[in-house]
């Protein structure tokens, strides 16, 4: 959980910091140098605030010992599937035709300095592309790829391939062990029967599990393998009795990084979280549980208007 929620803190950050950068044309360089900072200073807080998490996270290591044999043999058929999906992302990428744009949007940033300022398909320069300047995915990717020194399309395809693939089964697994709660042994086939499934789902272009294999460096791949799994985590959390405060942390975190995988989150994020929001009200019988629910979404509502204002 503490892999998850730091992704969604650092895509919830990008968000925040790239979005006036692009809009009011900076310099990539000038939006490197200030998230860079942000992040050090959020790193060194969040290892000083959770220095004491270290020998929880040693007990539940050492519980391994304890499990039944059977659940040891789940749980090394499921990593093992895994990895041969992580090699298998590197070793046989597949170069989606969206790559056209998104991996050249971050070429384009990381090599002229500038954030949808030129063609992707042709490097011209142009007018700020206002369409996608809202959802900064490839220049995320940029700003990997500056820290490191590795070419975008290295980055894309050989790193946050296998990378986010794992980011996305840990997310399965959260939402598993909610589901599970009080069946800790029935975990490990869930989530094998959860591999297998992606394993085999490339039933068209357009399912979650193509995307997931095929192109999840993309900001909808983005959105679909790892955002909205983990919206309804954060959903399966505050439908509980007892919520604490890191859950509606999450939810706004996962919303905000639905609009910066795709702008059609605009429409997405408010209408599954409204959804939610009324049946969650209704289940505890509280109006203000459920309007509190709803504006967790209002980050997203109004960059929306942003949006409209600017376009």
């Amino acid at each position: 959980m503490t892999y998850v929620c730091g992704w969604f803190v650092s895509f919830f950050l990008f968000e925040l910091t790239a979005v006036p950068f692009i809009l009011l044309e900076q310099s990539f360089t000038l939006l490197v140098t200030v998230y860079t900072c942000i992040i050090a200073v959020v790193l060194a807080g969040s290892l000083w605030q959770g220095r004491h998490l270290w020998k929880d996270y040693c007990e539940e290591i050492r519980e391994i010992r304890n499990m039944p044999v059977s659940v040891k043999i789940g749980w090394a058929v499921f990593s093992l599937i895994v990895l041969f999906q992580m090699a298998y992302a590197v070793l046989y990428e597949y170069y989606d035709g969206d790559d056209a744009y998104y991996i050249a949007v971050a070429v384009l940033t990381d090599r002229f300095d500038t954030m949808y300022l030129r063609d992707p398909y042709s490097g011209y320069i142009y007018p700020l592309d206002v369409r996608h300047a809202f959802s900064p995915t490839p220049i995320y990717q940029a700003w990997l790829s500056r820290l490191s020194g590795i070419a975008p399309a290295v980055v894309a395809h050989s790193v946050l391939a296998p990378v986010w693939l794992l980011f996305m089964y840990c997310i399965y697994g959260q939402i598993c062990s909610r589901l599970l709660w009080n069946r800790k042994n029935d975990r490990p086939v869930f989530m094998i029967l959860i591999a297998v499934w992606f394993m085999y789902g490339n039933i068209s272009l357009y399912t979650t599990e193509t995307f997931a294999m095929t192109r999840t460096w993309q900001g909808k791949g983005l959105m679909a393998g790892m955002v909205i799994p983990a919206l309804f985590l954060s959903l399966l959390y505050l439908a509980q009795e007892r919520v604490s405060q890191g859950m509606w942390m999450l939810l706004i975190c996962v919303c905000m990084s639905a609009v910066m995988a795709t702008s059609i989150s605009f429409m997405v994020i408010p209408t599954i979280t409204g959804v939610a929001a009324v049946l969650i009200g209704l289940k505890k019988k509280s109006a203000k549980f459920a309007a509190e629910l709803f504006l967790c979404c209002s980050p997203c509502l109004l960059l929306a208007v942003c949006y409209m204002v600017v376009r």
